[in-house]
């Protein structure tokens, strides 16, 4: 018996040892996966917040590093368990094992210390955490998480990568794009319409690829949106906002005739914004669309069309977001108010020579007045001091005038076409500018009039797939002249009462590629700063713009493996940071740093839909009114008033504040008095509830529970401090049904509709 017992008493002091030298090569987050493991076997589901890999054999794995004592042992055992070894750096190696078998996988000899990968936060670089989408994802005093689940993310754009691992789900199964509209594609168009195919079902849409392989704007933008961030670091660093979102694309017309026009008109977007609509409608989801394309032409006081038809379509659950566009460090709007002794404004557009050369300059000058006030315009020549031949004066005749002037040379041409209206769509008179200069001169335009404002804008004038022109106004060193400024440059396509237009700010200045090279432009770029190149408002009708900045320098997102400037040897390929290659099909994707307004829209429309997850029914007033509320300032954006600024808007778009009030504005919370920060989860839930409350000073709430007929089921008073407090409300044992919670304070009270299942 002494000698069983004691025998007894070294087989546990072994096994104690034993088990100790195990844990010991295990790092903690191992430890934590493995003991969760056990519990989650009970459930028979995957244990939560942990990294996970789903091949294409249908099989999970979990991913990490390991470093090898002895690599032929346990090389052998880790095949043999049917894991997989990817890089053998030295003696670490990276792994992906089957998770049901990381038990036996932790007891194999030969490995000294085994690493599973830790979860990553925040994501899609810091964008997430800085306008705060990370506590939404993870759902902090929230009722549930917040993905975008059930709403429908539209994009209008070019560019797309169909077959990216991002448009999947977050375990690269599910495929998330339910239709694709190619306004340039051959086929059958959607019902409704003439013109470009329709792409419905999964396989149809994979195998078509890509609507454009020159572009990647497309990719790039619904990955800041809505993409699930698989194939980035831990498959989740590069999350979009609204990762489990339904997707809809619409591929802008862009013809390949050469010499042909490519850029889209007006109508095709009224129409995508339509369709997706429609294809929301028809699944009972809310939509957002993403519009991240913008025009200086127009009156920019929301009154054109597009403006219309945005204002149209926009209603309870379709929202419309629209990048403020990129021309905040560009010289081109100018006013003037006119008077009697003060008639005159001269400016020179000089060209930033986008790739064409002095034999491409080439621009339109759109001028717009006072309603029922009258201007003329000419262009002139010049060059070194010398005025050339002019065009005239050209009044408000609603007619077209056409001219030529001859340069200095005495052979180039400059082409100059007037447009004319006495009076346009809003009553406001307008003058367009068509100027074609194939010289090697300078001209200048010269507007007249005794009375009344007039603003003009020298619109960016896109020709083919290389040639893009944009000049500055300047003075051209003459005194007489007027050099432009970069207020009201917001797009004019944003200029929609119904339109959330969305401004950019800097939220990293630094990056390593996939070439190790690390690239800092914090000489351009300040941290938290508003981007320079983000288009500064007022509209012309007074309106504050743009409604709200996110973050739109250098944010990684996907990019298309379809476009050659975006892989190994291409024109971009300083920007790739990412890339990962597919088990599905083989083939590489990559993720890259991506900057412009361009960013920051889908960044916002993404918040947009997790608003809509929270409250489907918002209207586009809400949208704004709760994005306004609740934005960030600090330091850097500086105290705003409550109309906003032309520069920031509102301030730093918050995630996590909007998704909150979408809720309280839902018809599960009721208000009287003062708004009571309030709010209860999960909801609806088994009785075990938790309400959150956030105040600006002490005080004892009342909290009152009742069932459908008013009958008090519970009560109770809560004392609560200035801050955040939380409390457990327990109403199990009642029983199945529709309950009111009230919360009463001394300015307010909420009553909260909740279900018990």
């Amino acid at each position: 018996m002494r000698k069983s017992s004691i025998l007894s008493l070294i087989c546990v002091f072994v096994l104690s040892v034993s088990a100790s030298a195990q844990q010991q090569k295990l790092s903690p987050v191992t430890r934590m996966f493995l003991q969760d493991l056990q519990i989650a076997k009970q459930k028979d589901v995957l244990p939560a917040g942990y990294v996970y890999k789903k091949h294409a054999d249908g099989n999970i794995y979990v991913s990490g590093m390991i470093k090898v004592d002895n690599p032929a042992q346990a090389e052998a055992k880790i095949t043999a368990l049917g894991a997989q070894i990817g890089t053998k750096a030295g003696n670490i190696w990276t792994v992906q094992v089957p998770y049901e078998k990381m038990s036996q996988f932790a007891a194999i000899t030969g490995i000294g210390y085994i690493q599973l990968d830790e979860p990553v936060q925040p994501t899609l670089d810091v964008a997430r955490k800085t306008t705060r989408v990370d506590s939404v994802h993870a759902g902090y005093g929230l009722p549930y998480i917040f993905s975008g689940a059930e709403v429908v993310v539209g994009v209008i754009d070019f560019g797309f990568d169909y077959t990216h691992p991002t448009f999947f789900d977050t375990s690269y199964s599910q495929y998330r794009i339910k239709r694709v509209w190619e306004m340039n594609g051959t086929g059958t168009p959607p019902a409704g319409y003439t013109y470009g195919r329709e792409l419905v079902g999964d396989a149809i849409i994979q195998a078509a690829q890509t609507d454009n392989v020159k572009q990647t704007h497309g990719t790039a933008t619904t990955g800041m949106a809505a993409g699930s961030g698989y194939g980035s670091t831990d498959n989740r660093q590069l999350r979009g906002m609204a990762f489990n979102s339904d997707i809809v694309l619409v591929g802008v017309r862009r013809d390949s005739i050469g010499g042909q026009w490519m850029q889209s008109g007006f109508s095709d977007f009224v129409d995508g914004i339509k369709y997706i609509f429609d294809y929301a409608a028809s699944v009972n989801r809310p939509a957002v669309v993403n519009i991240s394309w913008g025009s200086q032409s127009g009156p920019h006081d929301g009154t054109t069309l597009m403006n219309q038809a945005c204002d149209n379509l926009s209603g309870s659950g379709k929202i419309v977001v629209m990048s403020a566009g990129n021309e905040g460090q560009e010289n081109i709007h100018l006013s003037k108010t006119f008077t009697a002794t003060d008639s005159l404004i001269s400016t020179f557009p000089l060209f930033n020579n986008y790739g064409g050369g002095p034999s491409y300059k080439r621009t339109w000058v759109d001028v717009w007045g006072d309603a029922g006030k009258s201007f003329c315009a000419k262009v002139t020549m010049y060059k070194h001091g010398v005025i050339g031949n002019t065009t005239g004066y050209v009044c408000l005749d609603d007619m077209i005038h056409n001219d030529t002037l001859i340069g200095s040379s005495g052979n180039d041409t400059c082409f100059v076409q007037f447009i004319t209206s006495s009076a346009e769509f809003n009553g406001k008179p307008r003058i367009t500018v068509n100027v074609f200069d194939k010289t090697v001169d300078s001209f200048f335009v010269t507007v007249k009039a005794t009375d009344g404002t007039i603003h003009m804008w020298d619109e960016y004038y896109y020709y083919g797939y290389d040639k893009g022109y944009q000049s500055d106004f300047q003075t051209g060193g003459e005194p007489w002249a007027t050099a432009g400024n970069s207020t009201s440059t917001v797009s004019d396509m944003g200029a929609a009462q119904s339109v959330l237009l969305v401004g950019a700010y800097c939220t990293k200045v630094k990056f390593t590629n996939l070439q190790n090279q690390n690239a800092d432009y914090s000489f351009y770029y300040g941290v938290n700063g508003l981007a320079g190149f983000s288009s500064r408002g007022p509209m012309i009708d007074g309106r504050i713009k743009p409604d709200i900045t996110a973050p739109g320098v250098f944010i990684a997102t996907s990019m298309s493996s379809y476009n050659t400037d975006y892989l190994p040897g291409g024109a971009s390929e300083k920007f790739l940071v990412q890339k990962y290659t597919s088990a599905k099909d083989g083939r590489t994707y990559y993720f890259g740093e991506f900057s412009g307004t361009s960013a920051s829209g889908p960044a916002a429309s993404g918040i947009v839909a997790l608003m809509l997850q929270a409250n489907p029914r918002l209207t586009p007033q809400q949208v704004h009114d709760i994005i306004a509320t609740t934005a960030i300032m600090d330091s850097y954006t500086h105290p705003l008033p409550a109309s906003g600024d032309n520069k920031w808007g509102h301030g730093k778009i918050n995630a996590y504040g909007a998704v909150k009030m979408a809720l309280q504005q839902n018809s599960i919370y009721q208000f009287t008095g003062n708004k009571l920060d309030c709010i209860l989860y999960p909801n609806p839930g088994n009785g075990n509830f938790m309400l959150e409350y956030s105040g600006n000073k002490a005080e004892v709430l009342t909290v009152t529970v009742t069932n459908v007929t008013g009958g008090v089921v519970a009560s109770f008073d809560w004392k609560v401090n200035a801050g955040n407090n939380n409390h457990a409300l327990d109403i199990s044992g009642v029983a199945k049904g529709v309950y009111m919670v009230k919360i009463g304070g001394l300015d307010g009270a909420v009553t909260i509709k909740t279900v018990v299942q």
